[in-house]
């Protein structure tokens, strides 16, 4: 048997060679943040775009470069181009997103836009009769 043969039962289950990037939406009260795997990855590797209500990360992760008289003899980690997408509500201010990347982690605050904030109304102490409509 060959090497490169021993993997052959995990062809049919794994045939996965594209990258896609694991993504969490996390909603609080006041943002929603957008947390993205992108092992390998630096910034200078993403782009990030807001449009037509979109928020959009889109990169690739390259295949390493093997040295020569090498060749895989198994593969499992995905590569290529990318793209995730993920509708915001009107009214989100583009200049306030911010964007943070660290150990191959990117992650997007957005603030949510005011109407969207949840807010307390408190019930006063000075209460006024309401007189009939007509008087």
């Amino acid at each position: 048997m060959l090497w490169t043969e021993t993997f052959s039962p995990f062809t049919w289950q794994l045939g996965r060679t594209a990258f896609h990037p694991a993504a969490d939406v996390t909603i609080s009260d006041n943002d929603v943040v957008l947390t993205l795997d992108l092992p390998g990855l630096t910034a200078d590797d993403v782009e990030i775009e807001l449009a037509d209500g979109y928020l959009a990360v889109r990169g690739e992760r390259r295949r390493p470069e093997l040295p020569d008289g090498s060749r895989n003899a198994h593969s499992e980690r995905g590569y290529g181009r990318f793209e995730r997408r993920i509708a915001l509500p009107d009214g989100v201010d583009p200049d306030a997103i911010t964007a943070s990347m660290d150990n191959g982690v990117l992650s997007l605050i957005v603030p949510k836009p005011d109407r969207m904030v949840r807010r307390t109304i408190a019930i006063g102490g000075d209460q006024r009769e309401l007189e009939p409509a007509g008087s």
